[in-house]
């Protein structure tokens, strides 16, 4: 796993958006109808303290659920990152980042609400709803 000064960096597809990121930690697969929604299929995200992000390029903001956001490329309306707006912490979209050296997928969330036409078969625990942070209450 990446340490807390791992830097990754990453971007937009057209570029007008760049980032640098330290400290992204493991990276887990949102299965929520929003997320799939946004992103055609199911979401990866990696995430880190908010004040860890070095962002260059105009990112618009919108909501994503009722207590969420998603940043976009204000260009090429790439989706970068995700966030709660009144937590400290943010994700970055895996697809955007330039590499994911030391990062590695932990575990699936909002598996209740996967689509029907795909299977997860990669042996990484599954969550009917968010990963409980205090224990294994509602793996499946």
């Amino acid at each position: 796993m990446a340490g807390p000064d791992h830097i990754h960096t990453g971007k937009c597809h057209c570029g007008a958006v760049t980032f640098r990121a330290e400290g992204l930690d493991e990276i887990w697969f949102c299965h929520c109808r929003q997320c799939r929604r946004v992103t055609g299929h199911f979401l990866a995200a990696a995430r880190t303290e908010r004040d860890r992000y070095s962002v260059t390029g105009e990112v618009v903001w919108s909501p994503h659920s009722g207590t969420s956001q998603l940043g976009r490329c204000a260009a090429c309306a790439s989706p970068l990152f995700w966030q709660q707006p009144h937590g400290s912490k943010m994700s970055a979209l895996a697809g955007c980042l330039d590499n994911t050296t030391g990062l590695a997928a932990v575990g699936h969330m909002y598996v209740s609400e996967k689509g029907d036409y795909y299977a997860i078969q990669d042996g990484l625990p599954q969550y009917a709803t968010w990963p409980d942070e205090n224990g294994p209450e509602g793996r499946l």
